[in-house]
């Protein structure tokens, strides 16, 4: 295989989810759903759920608390980015198999998974703290208290 065959199969590979995509939103607009608009729209956007995880946040009047589900994945395979107003959690799933009697057993398949969390009050990025336990990753996220002013 050349060298640019190889490059158009990477491109095709990047490619063809944003296609999928394209081709879908065409179907849910052109076509009459068969379920009704809302039930197409639901069905539309769950699929999106597919390649996310749950998160819970909790609100306290100087820290965020976020607490991710991320079962069968390794301390090692997360990465955690924050921003002023927003943290960004990736968690990139290996396809592992163990040999079993002889055979091999698929337990996980390959991915990513990404959630990006929005927060309407800074977070004070120096003082963030992480914990991963048992599939459970538990973010301690502490506001950036701000000055009252008095008003005259």
């Amino acid at each position: 295989m050349t060298s640019s065959e190889k490059n158009n199969n990477n491109n095709n590979r990047r490619i063809e989810p944003f296609t999928h995509f394209i081709n879908k939103m065409d179907r849910l607009f052109s076509e009459r759903p068969p379920k009704g608009m809302l039930q197409s729209l639901d069905d539309f956007f769950g699929s999106a759920k597919e390649r996310s995880f749950p998160v819970d946040v909790h609100e306290t009047h100087s820290e965020y608390t976020l607490t991710a589900t991320l079962p069968g994945i390794a301390r090692s395979q997360i990465s955690i980015d924050v921003l002023a107003h927003a943290v960004t959690i990736t968690a990139k799933q290996v396809d592992r198999r163990h040999k079993n009697q002889g055979m091999f057993q698929k337990e996980v398949s390959a991915g990513t998974l990404s959630r990006t969390i929005s927060f309407p009050k800074p977070i004070d990025e120096s003082k963030v703290t992480a914990r991963h336990r048992d599939g459970i990753l538990t973010l301690q996220l502490p506001k950036i208290r701000g000055n009252r002013i008095e008003i005259h």
